[in-house]
C-alpha cells in the first residue's frame, strides 16, 4: 500500500510505501527534510504530523518524548505512516540553491 505525504508550507508531495519511514520516502523522492543520524537519536528530523497517524519505530526519548509525541510531534527518520499524511517541516536547500560565496582567509597558525 502507498501512501501520500504532503509537506507544509511548501506544499511538495511524495509517496511512503507501507513500512518505510518517512525521511526515507523522502529523500528517494528528493525533497530535502532535515535529518542527522537516521536512527531515532538526535531529533534533527523532528516535524509536526498535522493530519494521518504514524507509528514510531525506535528512537531516543530525548528526541521525542511520550508528551511531545501527544503534541503532534513526529521524528521523521522513524515514522511509519498508516494513511496519508500532511507534516509540517522545514526542507533544505538543493545544491545549486546555496549562492556560492567567496571569503578572504588567512590562516593565522598551522600546528602538526
Amino acid at each position: 500500500m502507498t501512501f501520500q505525504v504532503t509537506v507544509q508550507p511548501s506544499g511538495r508531495q511524495f509517496t511512503c510505501e507501507e513500512g518505510e519511514a518517512v525521511l526515507t520516502a523522502a529523500i528517494r523522492a528528493g525533497v530535502g527534510l532535515p535529518y542527522g543520524c537516521k536512527n531515532g537519536a538526535c531529533g534533527s528530523c523532528r516535524g509536526k504530523l498535522l493530519e494521518g497517524s504514524v507509528t514510531h519505530g525506535v528512537h531516543q526519548v530525548r528526541a521525542l518524548s511520550a508528551a511531545d509525541e501527544e503534541k503532534g510531534f513526529s521524528l521523521f527518520c522513524c515514522a511509519h505512516p498508516h494513511s496519508d499524511i500532511v507534516i509540517e517541516a522545514r526542507e533544505v536547500l538543493g545544491v545549486g540553491e546555496f549562492p556560492i560565496k567567496k571569503l578572504p582567509t588567512r590562516v593565522a597558525k598551522l600546528d602538526r
